[in-house]
This record gives C-alpha cells, structure tokens and sequence, in this order.
C-alpha cells in the first residue's frame, strides 16, 4: 500500500498554527502566514486529516485501489 501524502489548502488555512503544535515535524508555518506540508508520514502519525481543526489538512492520495490506473 502507497503512503498517504497530504497537503494544506491555502485556502482553508487561516494561519493558527494549531497543526505545527500539535504535529512538530509534520508541518510548519511559511513566510505568507500559511501552514506547509513537510512530512506526510509524521502527519499521518499524529491524525492525518483531522489534525487541523479548520480542516485544511487534505489527502492528495486518498483513491482506494480498486479504482484502477487505466488510462
């Protein structure tokens, strides 16, 4: 199985910092006041999507595998 990566929605994010306290080493706040993805594997150690209270945490991998890669 392929490791669950994440990213923040910028547009949901609204600078608390509430993720990189809870998650030291899984994101951290950038220079526009935003939260950032460093390590989707520490994020999905502390709680994966629901580890932002605003929900700006998003799986950008979450296509269960059955769905195929046909192209």
């Amino acid at each position: 199985m392929e490791e669950k990566q994440y990213q923040v929605n910028k547009d949901k994010c609204i600078g608390c910092g509430s993720c990189v306290v809870a998650c030291p080493g899984g994101t951290e706040m950038q220079a526009d006041g935003k939260a950032h993805v460093i390590s989707s594997a520490k994020i999905e150690e502390c709680g994966g999507v629901d580890l932002c209270p605003y929900g700006a945490i998003e799986e950008i991998n979450g296509i269960p595998d059955d769905e195929g890669e046909e192209e």
